[in-house]
């Protein structure tokens, strides 16, 4: 019981009804309220108003009030019985009242309920005394009515809003209802389809929303849950990819070490045990690098990369990176200009290194790097990596800074790189507000160029003593 009670108190159904029928009854309660204020009202002004037109009617045909004061004969208990008081005795008055002393004497009040010897007359007896003057001449008209017939109207009225009102409320109540569920309904549909799609069976990954044809907010709900969907898929599809490749990347160095000291155990007199260790060593480098790369592009993804807490001076990493390289062919050729960047020292490092380890890789002769300020007031730097290689088909220039990309399948993954260098460019460029782009260098190869954003002031900053950044390839 407790578990519907708490269902339904959480429906947005039941919350918007409750709402309605909350605001309908307060509003049908002030309404009753000002009615009965209003009635009340009302009930003193006609009994003032009969009073007064009895009043005029006794002035009319009696000008001079002298007894005997002339009344309307047809007087009734409902339109008001009449006595006239001239000089406090009584000059006239309606056959019921005619044996009655004066009803009415100076000071009291001019309105109030009649005295209980009347009440024989009819219900709820007033008594309103009107002061009249004709000429000289100055007297009270006592006017007696019964409010019955008033107070019964009063009363089928209260009876009406009694019964009314909870019949009024049924009907708001069940019109919410209705409306609302009508309203809900696209959306519970869409909670359902949603449902779908996270089963953890992947079969429904493909699914959508299905999106209404008008465009109201359940329309624009729709198209939004559905992009939500597409990037979900494709990060999935990203996830998947990426355990999938990596596991694969990691799974070579693992079985080259294995046979590796398995062969060596084997034959234990005639294995070259420096080779061996060597050999380990090399494959355990790999995953290392492999590994860091990883982390590396994991707290991207997290977006917990530290922030740079005061510039960088570009071309100095420039020199540092090209320094770590090995000299011979291909031949690096440097043209630094100073340029100070809002990036931290090691990760521009980690970027330049990639792309002149990537650029040494498919170069022929020459590896050119530019660095300087970019053309044009938007407060960019601009890192040029320039290799005299194939160069990159343009069908191919944004697949390969994704993740775990190489376009040469053929390439050796023991020489190659494991396509994570490109990629780690790529997410740490766009994590500290870059851009990485690649195109055709002038005559042949392939130009990267890496914009960062510009440091508007600050001391120039040499890169720390930091330990050699490997590239990853």
């Amino acid at each position: 019981m407790r578990g519907l009670i708490g269902r339904l108190s959480g429906s947005v159904r039941v919350r918007v009804t409750a709402t309605a029928l909350l605001a309908v009854g307060c509003a049908l309660g002030v309404a009753a309220g000002v009615i009965n204020l209003d009635l009340q009202h009302d009930r003193q002004r006609i009994l003032l108003d009969t009073a007064q037109q009895d009043a005029r009617e006794v002035v009319a045909f009696n000008p001079r009030l002298a007894s005997p004061v002339f009344v309307p004969p047809d007087a009734t208990i409902d339109s008001g019985y009449v006595q006239v008081i001239v000089a406090g005795r009584v000059a006239g008055a309606s056959k019921p009242l005619r044996r009655l002393a004066p009803l009415w004497h100076s000071g009291q009040p001019r309105v109030e309920a009649a005295p209980d010897f009347l009440s024989d007359a009819g219900r709820d007896v007033q008594l309103v005394s009107v002061p009249v003057q004709s000429g000289s001449v100055a007297g009270n008209v006592v006017v007696v009515a019964s409010m019955a017939q008033f107070d019964h109207t009063v009363a089928d009225i209260q009876r009406l809003l009694e019964v009314g009102t909870p019949m009024l409320l049924g009907v708001v109540g069940l019109i919410c209802w209705l409306i609302v569920g009508r309203a809900l309904r696209p959306i519970e549909m869409m909670r359902r389809e949603v449902a779908e799609v996270a089963d953890v069976t992947g079969a429904a990954h493909r699914h959508r929303v299905a999106e209404p044809a008008n465009d109201d907010e359940v329309a624009r709900l729709a198209r939004t849950l559905n992009l939500m969907l597409d990037r979900l898929e494709a990060s999935s599809v990203r996830e998947r990819r990426f355990v999938s490749d990596a596991s694969h990347e990691l799974r070579s160095p693992i079985a080259n070490i294995r046979t590796e000291l398995e062969v060596a155990m084997h034959h234990p007199d005639s294995a070259d045990w420096w080779q061996v260790a060597g050999d380990v060593l090399g494959q355990n480098q790999r995953m290392e690098e492999l590994v860091s790369g990883l982390l590396l592009l994991a707290r991207s993804d997290e977006g917990s990369l530290i922030e740079a807490r005061e510039p960088t001076d570009l071309a100095a990493v420039v020199e540092t990176v090209v320094d770590q390289f090995p000299a011979g062919d291909p031949v690096i050729r440097l043209d630094p200009r100073p340029a100070l960047v809002n990036i931290p020292a090691v990760y521009a490092e980690r970027m330049v290194a990639n792309l002149v380890d990537n650029a040494r890789r498919f170069a022929t002769t020459t590896v050119s790097v530019t660095v300087g300020p970019a053309a044009g007031p938007d407060g960019y730097a601009e890192v040029h990596v320039v290799d005299d290689g194939p160069g990159v088909p343009e069908p191919d220039r944004a697949r390969i800074f994704e993740r775990f990309v190489r376009l040469d399948p053929a390439r050796e993954r023991g020489e190659g790189g494991f396509g994570l260098g490109l990629a780690i460019v790529a997410d740490l460029s766009r994590f500290y507000g870059g851009t990485i782009q690649v195109g055709d260098a002038p005559g042949e190869g392939a130009d990267f160029v890496l914009r960062l954003p510009a440091a508007v002031d600050g001391p120039l900053r040499r890169p720390a003593l930091l330990p050699p950044v490997a590239p990853v390839g």
